[in-house]
């Protein structure tokens, strides 16, 4: 009996390690969506599992690469990146990252909020702890992210990483993004962008459309 309990204390983590490669996330079925409200534009690039590791590299060897490959499987995250900017001609826009959400897969699947790097950071911590790691995996999702809080202003975009985590049907399904902003004159509002996720990003488009007080619609 002792030898069998040794054996599976081995067995257990060598299947947690493997079964972190149903980890990947579902991609949006289009290369780039871009949504005019008012005078602020968004552009949204969703960038695919492949993308992510070549541009940040493999974690086979070790951890290096905060996008990709989650390790915990309890609960189960899935990475989804988006490479995003804002602009705007004439308003001055506050942006909070952890106020954005990602619905995946309709009223069944998962909502969540945007990561922050730091949020991102701490979820790596105990794969990363005592290794080269510790630090270089903050730094990269810090150098990449999109800030906490950031200020969008005429002639000055803001780029990086919009970043969910959670625990999204790897099938994907319908998405639903909300972002809400608040204007300089005190406005505040939600972008909602609808978008369509599927294992390979390859099914047929579905139409997508923006909504909310700062929708093309609201604007007279």
């Amino acid at each position: 009996m002792k030898k069998w309990i040794f054996s599976l204390t081995f067995i257990i983590p060598i299947m947690l390690i493997l079964s972190s490669c149903i980890t990947k996330a579902p991609i949006v079925n289009m290369p780039e969506i871009v949504k005019k409200a008012a005078d602020l534009t968004i552009t949204l690039k969703p960038l695919s599992y492949d993308t992510l590791k070549d541009r940040h590299g493999s974690n086979l060897e070790d951890y290096k690469n905060p996008f990709i490959d989650f390790p915990g499987q309890i609960p189960q995250r899935r990475i989804v990146v988006f490479e995003t900017t804002f602009t705007t001609e004439v308003s001055t826009i506050d942006v909070f990252i952890r106020e954005i959400q990602l619905n995946i897969g309709g009223k069944f699947g998962k909502i969540g909020k945007a990561a922050s790097a730091e949020y991102l950071s701490n979820l790596w911590l105990g794969y990363v702890d005592d290794t080269p790691y510790e630090a270089k995996l903050p730094r990269k999702a810090h150098d990449y992210m999109l800030p906490r809080k950031f200020t969008i202003k005429p002639g000055e975009p803001v780029s990086g990483y919009l970043v969910f985590a959670e625990r999204y049907p790897k099938e994907g399904g319908e998405g639903f993004l909300s972002i809400p902003v608040t204007a300089d004159n005190g406005d505040r509002g939600t972008i909602e962008i609808e978008m369509f996720f599927s294992e390979h990003g390859l099914d047929t488009e579905k139409p997508e459309s923006n909504t909310g007080m700062f929708s093309e619609e609201a604007v007279e």
